[in-house]
């Protein structure tokens, strides 16, 4: 579906895209034919569309797999696409916000969806979020999303770009941006820059610790104020109740620079910073 066949779908039914949804739609055939290839769905398998739109995806993606569901939050464009959905035996169209979305309801026991989606702008983290807690029936997700989101997502430890949803995401996936997509692919056009970003979920995660909601506390703690020595924002007052001297305990023994910044360590190191405080306190976050 190029632009002119977009207005005069538009035109037919006066629909016009609400800005505060996030309604960029993809225009680019080249651009489709890319995230297609990269995407290549599994015969047989499901696949979970985020943000179905007026198909330009759907129904592609629903030729080469055994299954898709398409999670589409706008009744108008509901309304529109549905009748033609439907000539699709294999696509089921759902009416939904994705986060309220059970995504292991449409997998069967042992077998993983591949999760796709031209996602929001606004509300691509919580989107990310809902993936990974999905993991056990979720084995990869593809998504068109903010360039410069997706760099912090893959960005490794030392970067300037590298705050908490970076550690967060590589420790339950494995994230690669796999090509940029030009601002004038989609129609309206957006503000940004986009890409399509891979997130291959891991099996195991990535780093071992012993106490997965520790560490995650630590890490957004210490990027709170990430600017500072990481011994001050762990140190400052109320969190979790443990004095300076205990924090710079746990630092000596774990071998970490009580002045480093928050984007220095790596994730292996946040993980033995949470171990170590589990067995010096057996203090445990809120």
């Amino acid at each position: 579906m190029d632009l002119k066949e977009l207005k005069e779908i538009w035109r037919e039914h006066g629909f016009r895209p609400k800005k505060k949804l996030g309604q960029n739609f993809l225009i680019d055939k080249n651009v489709r034919d890319n995230i297609l290839r990269s995407i290549s769905p599994k015969a047989g398998g499901t696949v979970i569309e985020i943000g179905a739109g007026f198909g330009v995806m759907s129904f592609l993606v629903a030729e080469r797999c055994g299954r898709l569901i398409a999670v589409e939050k706008d009744t108008r464009i509901c309304r529109i696409i549905e009748p033609r959905l439907k000539r699709k035996g294999n696509i089921t169209l759902l009416v939904a916000d994705i986060l309220d979305v059970d995504l292991c309801a449409f997998t069967e026991k042992r077998k993983r969806a591949t999760v796709f989606g031209n996602i929001p702008y606004y509300v691509s983290t919580p989107i990310i979020e809902k993936i990974i807690k999905s993991r056990r029936c979720v084995d990869e997700a593809y998504l068109v999303m903010q360039e410069e989101l997706a760099d912090r997502i893959v960005s490794a430890p030392g970067s300037r770009a590298c705050g908490a949803i970076s550690f967060f995401v590589q420790f339950y996936t494995k994230p690669e941006k796999l090509f940029r997509i030009k601002k004038n692919s989609f129609y309206p056009t957006p503000n940004v820059g986009s890409c399509l970003l891979k997130l291959r979920i891991l099996r195991e995660p990535s780093t071992s610790v012993k106490d997965e909601r520790l560490m995650f506390a630590l890490i957004r703690k210490v990027f709170s104020e990430r600017r500072k020595k990481i011994i001050n924002p762990l140190s400052g007052k109320g969190f979790m109740s443990i004095e300076k001297g205990t924090w710079e305990e746990v630092l000596r023994r774990c071998g970490i620079d009580a002045a480093s910044r928050a984007e220095n360590l790596s994730l292996a190191d946040y993980a033995k910073m949470a171990d170590m405080v589990g067995e010096i306190t057996c203090v445990r976050p809120d």
